[in-house]
């Protein structure tokens, strides 16, 4: 996804105070980086609401070594503009939605239960979960662990294995560009100010 700032999208004073400044590339970093931090804090909100079922959050949006936070950058700058990405196929996905098809492994494993969900995140299945057996029923492929306790089911079903996932396209979870516009505006027009009138 991008932002763009250009002179097509600020207000009469502020295409006049880029004019008169000797520095516009400051004033379109200014506007950039408050574009930024509202990208940042809208996937922070969209993180805060937890999983769907309850269950514990792996922090899609905003945590973890590959988070979208932090690819949340700027990826154009110059003396006419900037351009603001959010440079991650998976926030594409969940705005588009789409076909997930496994990468590595034969099938996708989609967890079940809590259990299942908060394993998921940690890294293969088979580094962190040796003990799961392969089960085959009329209804599908499932990745069961043997119960030891007394009175219970022999096994407990962890996650289904499936050929391909289709999510739904969310696009209400894309951030409000005429309110990031506004925000970028109001950092352009504040840093223009102080450069124009130095």
């Amino acid at each position: 996804m991008h932002i763009s700032l250009t002179k097509d999208t600020v207000t009469p004073e502020l295409a006049r105070l880029l004019r008169e400044s000797k520095r516009p590339k400051s004033i379109y970093a200014a506007g950039a980086k408050a574009v930024q931090v509202e990208l940042i804090r809208h996937l922070q909100t969209l993180q805060s609401r937890g999983n769907q079922k309850g269950w514990p959050s792996r922090k899609f949006f905003a945590g973890g070594p590959d988070s979208v936070r932090k690819k949340v950058g700027l990826a154009d700058l110059s003396d006419t503009g900037a351009t603001i990405t959010i440079a991650d196929p998976r926030f594409v996905h969940r705005i588009e939605g789409g076909t997930v098809t496994p990468k590595r492994a034969g099938s996708l494993a989609i967890p079940l239960t809590a259990e299942a969900y908060a394993m998921s995140g940690k890294g293969t299945l088979r580094q962190v979960a040796k003990d799961l057996v392969l089960i085959k029923t009329k209804n599908g492929s499932f990745l069961a662990r043997p119960s030891k306790a007394k009175g219970k089911s022999p096994l407990r079903f962890l996650f289904m294995l499936l050929k391909s996932v289709t999510h739904k396209p969310h696009p209400q979870e894309m951030p409000d560009k005429s309110k990031l516009t506004a925000t970028a505006q109001e950092a352009m027009l504040k840093a223009a100010k102080l450069l124009v009138a130095k």
